[in-house]
């Protein structure tokens, strides 16, 4: 159930935060420089520095939710489950 749990919650929800921090950057994006986000940077009439800002924005902004997601996700199956209900990679290292 533990193993059901993470790839839910911890799996699920980081996708699911991608996806809608992504649609927030782009709003936000049009919003701030009163043009489209450049999704596509081969598209004309997108210049390099704004496909490489675009590029810095997303990415981190992306990266970043990722992350807070899986620090949540990761305490609330730690929390419900113990440190077995964890991939091996995110389960607390004990020290002797």
């Amino acid at each position: 159930m533990s193993q059901i749990a993470w790839r839910v919650v911890g799996t699920g929800g980081a996708a699911l935060a991608g996806i809608a921090a992504r649609k927030v950057l782009t709003k936000a994006w049009e919003k701030t420089t009163h043009r489209p986000a450049p999704v596509n940077p081969q598209q004309s009439g997108v210049g390099l520095p704004e496909a490489l800002a675009w590029t810095i924005v997303s990415g981190v902004g992306i990266a970043v939710v990722q992350l807070l997601v899986e620090r949540a996700a990761a305490n609330f199956v730690r929390e419900r489950f113990g440190e077995q209900g964890l991939p091996k990679q995110y389960r607390t290292l004990e020290g002797p």
